[in-house]
Order: structure tokens, then sequence, then C-alpha cells
């Protein structure tokens, strides 16, 4: 893997895990239907460190940034290694994709802290 396609994989995993722990999108897209998902099917469960429902459990391991970006990192390396053997234009969309998923999150990161 070249050094610059690492890069992307980092920050790519790094703005993805984002999304889904801390973003109030993240929150509205992936989250509250997972958390719905879970009380339609444990009814009672609760979340967090008590829970006990398989699901539930599952569901509060979206609050962990090191749970969600290991599943994320494997997905991001998957898409990768797909890409690749799909061919160079299929890799350089891949690259394209990552490239705005790593700016967005260093120009996010970096905003954050000038304001």
């Amino acid at each position: 893997m070249r050094l610059d396609d690492a890069a992307r994989v980092t920050l790519a995993t790094a703005r993805l895990t984002r999304f889904v722990t801390r973003d109030v999108l993240g929150e509205w897209a992936v989250v509250g239907p997972a958390r719905q998902w879970a009380d339609r099917h444990e009814p009672g469960g609760v979340f967090g460190e008590e829970a006990t429902g398989p699901r539930h459990m599952a569901v509060t391991g979206l609050d962990c940034p090191f749970c969600v970006g290991t599943w994320i990192g494997f997905g991001v390396l998957g898409s990768y290694a797909a890409a690749r053997a799909a061919g160079p234009q299929a890799l350089r969309a891949w690259r394209f994709v990552t490239s705005g998923l790593a700016l967005n999150y260093v120009v996010g990161h970096v905003s954050a802290r000038i304001d």
C-alpha cells in the first residue's frame, strides 16, 4: 500500500468513525435507527453499561470510537482491496471518495479549533 493510500485509509476511517459516534447526522442516520431496532426486538431493554440484551449491548458500542473505528477501518481496508482488484478506474474512484472524506475530517478539525 502506498503511503498516500494509507493516509486516506486512516483519515477516511477517522471521519466515518466521528460521523457515527459524534455527529448529529450520524445519530439521526445510524444510532437512532439502531436503537429503535434494538427496542423493537428486545422491549424494555436498556442501553449503556447496564445493557443485558445482545442487541442493546451492540448498539451501546456505537458510542465507542474504538469499537466503531475498528469495524469501519476493516470496511475501508476492504474497500481499498476491492477497488485495487477491480482495476485502475475503480482505484481512482476510491481515492477520490476517500480523499473527500480525509479533506472533510482535516478541515472540520482545524476549523473547529480556529473559530
